[in-house]
């Protein structure tokens, strides 16, 4: 069945689309996304691989039920200091980390990139860049992001040299007019709109854009920006983060 339509607004996520791949072995691994269950994740020490929200989440979860973690990160995120939440660990997450090195289960280590996995018969070997190799007899955990539903429609779009999405100052695609990407994909110069909420303020932009095209009077949406929830200047995504 084919829907036709004036504007489309791109807005399928990017939890159902890990990102699996990287370096030889990765099949091997489990994404951190397709654990229904860390109580019941068999095995007593784990392996994560990247140390960004989703890794130090499913390490910090494991730890609380009694089970060793070891994270394996290239940029040590955790150490960084930034005023936009998108570029370093989330307040929340500095609240359980803490708690969680306290128990002496979780191990965070800098500078890894990893290269590969190995199955031995005794489990895994997780192997980086510096020839460092970490043994594992459990299953190692990818917790290496997500790659965004829109690359399902990549034709649909122009690319920047860093592998984002080319869009307008309304969000909508340069190569398709009338399709609108909305959420953490959409970026602007070196703009990161983060996934804790700042993509939603982006939200009321596409909606008085197509409001506009179909002269309808946007001015209802003023609602959003006096809930800070209407992100048109960008001015205001350069240090410091006011968000």
């Amino acid at each position: 069945m084919a829907i036709r339509s004036r504007f489309v607004v791109w807005a399928a996520g990017e939890f159902q689309y890990p990102h699996t791949g990287g370096f030889p072995g990765a099949e091997l691994c489990l994404h951190s996304s397709r654990v229904h269950s860390w109580r019941r994740l068999p095995g007593e020490e784990f392996v994560v691989i990247g140390g960004y929200e989703s890794g130090l989440d499913a390490a910090i979860t494991l730890c609380g039920f009694g089970k060793r973690a070891r994270v394996l990160d290239t940029r040590a995120i955790w150490q960084h200091e930034h005023s936009d939440p998108s570029l370093t660990v989330s307040p929340y997450t500095y609240e359980r980390l803490g708690a969680a090195l306290r128990t002496k289960r979780l191990q965070l280590i800098a500078n890894a990139c990893v290269t590969a996995v190995q199955r031995t018969s005794s489990g895994y070997h997780v192997l980086s860049a510096d020839g460092r190799r970490w043994r594992t007899r459990s299953r190692p955990i990818l917790a290496t992001g997500f790659k965004g539903s829109h690359h399902r429609i990549a034709h649909l779009f122009d690319w920047r040299e860093d592998g984002y999405v080319q869009l307008s100052p309304e969000d909508e695609s340069t190569r398709t007019p009338g399709l609108f990407l909305v959420g953490p994909g959409v970026r602007h110069g070196n703009i990161v709109f983060c996934f804790i909420y700042k993509f939603r303020q982006r939200f009321a932009v596409v909606a008085r854009a197509i409001a506009r095209r179909l002269q309808i009077d946007p001015t209802p949406l003023e609602r959003y920006r006096a809930r800070g929830m209407f992100l048109d200047d960008l001015s205001c995504c350069t240090e410091p983060c006011t968000c």
